[in-house]
Parts: structure tokens; C-alpha cells; sequence
């Protein structure tokens, strides 16, 4: 039964794709990606990877759907281009060779993993006891960093690139009285992905993406005016706070132990909460500006 399961995931999968792909309305098409992420979602619940599962379905289908239906109302409508068969065999065959070298590099990877072993043997060290937390916080932190560094790198050239005003259509009564039920349980979620990452799948990424959710909400509910001064002023602040905190600890750490997020003994699940918490802030309020844009006007 579970095969077949897993069978008929993998057809959904592949077969919204290419609705996704096809569709002739654009707003069907986003309709369908989103679709698409929550069954890959899905299919890394099934593979045995829970962290996956919640960013795929956070980040992946939701906020990235809404990045991608806000862009498609903005967009003007133009008229189909006949495509050549040429270009269409030769996009045929790009796709082709992509399939064939990532089938080599699945069949590549060794049937033993090497770096499960190596990171059970260490657990104990770590401060935590979910492996996942343990390797992006403390084993591979600097690598989560750069990642943080990448993230704010994006925000800030969606901020200096100015923009026409966008005119929001109205949403409707009920936006409000939805937005009073999802921001307080984005919150509430987003503390317990934040707390039992440390112990169970969950973490800053996660808790970032679901705290994220309840902003938009404040903004379509129009209870969030990121064109104020303060309300933007503080949100960016918040933004950048991720990076400060990480950098900071990064040559706080280096001065007390010697290695750059080398925790001192005893110490790194006390290290590790404090700069998750900070991440899940910034996190969030770096998805809330790159689904608003940019803040300024393009000059007349």
C-alpha cells in the first residue's frame, strides 16, 4: 500500500509540474506550483526528512506562492509568442541532459552514508539532539552564516531598487477577522518550531517561514504599514539583526574558545537558542519586506 502511495505521489508530483508549466492563466499556474510544493512537502515526509518537509511547505509553497501571486497580478498580460520547433527541441534537450547528470549524481552517491556516522558519533557535543539543528548550528555553522549573509544580500537589493506604487485590490471583509486568527497562532507555532528544534525537527528556518505567514497577514489586513518610518524602520532593523547577531557571535565565539562559532564547552545549546531566536525574527521580517518590495517610489 505504501508503494502505491508512493507512486501516485510521484505521478501528482510530476503532473502538476507540468500543469504548472502549461497552464494558460498565470494565476492557474501559480495555483499549481503551490500545489506542487506542498506534495514535495509531502514526499520528504515519506523519505524520512521532517526539517525538508516543513521549509519545503513554508517557503517553498507558501511564501513563495504569494511572492508569485503578488507578481502575477503586477505583470501585464502579453499577447503568446509562436515558439520554433528548434527552440522547443532544443529546450527538450537541455531538459534531457539536466535529468541525466542529476541521474548520475543519485547513482553516484555511495549506498553507505559517511556523514550520519560521523554526526551521531558528535551528537553528544553538539548541545542538541536533533541532528539537523546540531550540523547547521554548530558542526556547519558557518555555512548557515553565509546562508543568513546571502538572504540579507537579496533583501537589500530589493530595497535600493525603486519601484512604482503598488495599488493594493481590495481583499474583502473577511481578510481582518481572518488576519485576528492567524497572526496569533503564526506566533504561537513559530515559538514551538523554535523551542523543539533543538530537540525535534523545527528550528529557526521553519519557525522564521510560519512567523512570516502571520506578517502578511498584518500587512494584507493593512494593520502593518511598512511605508512608515517606524514600522519599516523597525522591521528592517529586525532584518538585519540575523546577520549582527550571527557575525557577532561568530567573533565572540573566536575570542573566547579560538574558533570562529566554536562554542565553549558546556555552552552551545545556550549559544544556539539565543541565535536561533534572533534568525526566527529576522528571518521573518526579511520575508515580509521581499513580499512588499521595495519602499520607494520611482522618481516622475
Amino acid at each position: 500500500m505504501t508503494q502505491l502511495f508512493d507512486a501516485l505521489l510521484a505521478v501528482g508530483i510530476v503532473g502538476v509540474a507540468v500543469a504548472a508549466l502549461f497552464a494558460n492563466d498565470r494565476f492557474a499556474a501559480v495555483g499549481a506550483f503551490m500545489v506542487m510544493g506542498f506534495l514535495v512537502a509531502l514526499s520528504w515526509v515519506r523519505l524520512g526528512a521532517p526539517d525538508v518537509a516543513l521549509a519545503e511547505a513554508a517557503i517553498g509553497a507558501g511564501l513563495t506562492g504569494a511572492l508569485l501571486l503578488r507578481s502575477a497580478r503586477r505583470l501585464r498580460v502579453e499577447p503568446k509568442m509562436c515558439q520554433s520547433r528548434w527552440s522547443v527541441a532544443a529546450s527538450g534537450l537541455i531538459s534531457i541532459g539536466f535529468a541525466g547528470l542529476l541521474y548520475a549524481a543519485i547513482t553516484s552517491v555511495p549506498t553507505v552514508p559517511a556523514y550520519p556516522p560521523l554526526v551521531a558519533e558528535r551528537l553528544g557535543e553538539s548541545g542538541v539532539s536533533n541532528p539537523v539543528t546540531a550540523v547547521l548550528l554548530n558542526f556547519r555553522a558557518w555555512d548557515t552564516l553565509l546562508e543568513i549573509a546571502v538572504l540579507f544580500v537579496a533583501l537589500v537589493l530589493v530595497i535600493v531598487v525603486p519601484v512604482s506604487r503598488v495599488r493594493p485590490a481590495p481583499l474583502g471583509e473577511m481578510v481582518v477577522p481572518f488576519a485576528k486568527v492567524v497572526v496569533p497562532l503564526s506566533v504561537l507555532i513559530s515559538g514551538h518550531l523554535l523551542w523543539q528544534g533543538a530537540d525535534a525537527p523545527g528550528g529557526a528556518f521553519q519557525a522564521g517561514a510560519v512567523l512570516a505567514g502571520g506578517g502578511l497577514a498584518l500587512v494584507l489586513a493593512g494593520a502593518m504599514r511598512l511605508k512608515k518610518p517606524l514600522q519599516g524602520g523597525i522591521l528592517r532593523a529586525t532584518a538585519l539583526s540575523g546577520l549582527a547577531v550571527f557575525g557577532a557571535a561568530a567573533v565572540a565565539t573566536a575570542a573566547l574558545t579560538g574558533h570562529l562559532l566554536g562554542y565553549p564547552d558546556g555552552q552551545a545549546k545556550i549559544w544556539i537558542l539565543g541565535i536561533e531566536a534572533v534568525l526566527t525574527l529576522a528571518i521573518a521580517a526579511t520575508l515580509v519586506l521581499l513580499f512588499h518590495g521595495s519602499v520607494r517610489r520611482v522618481p516622475k
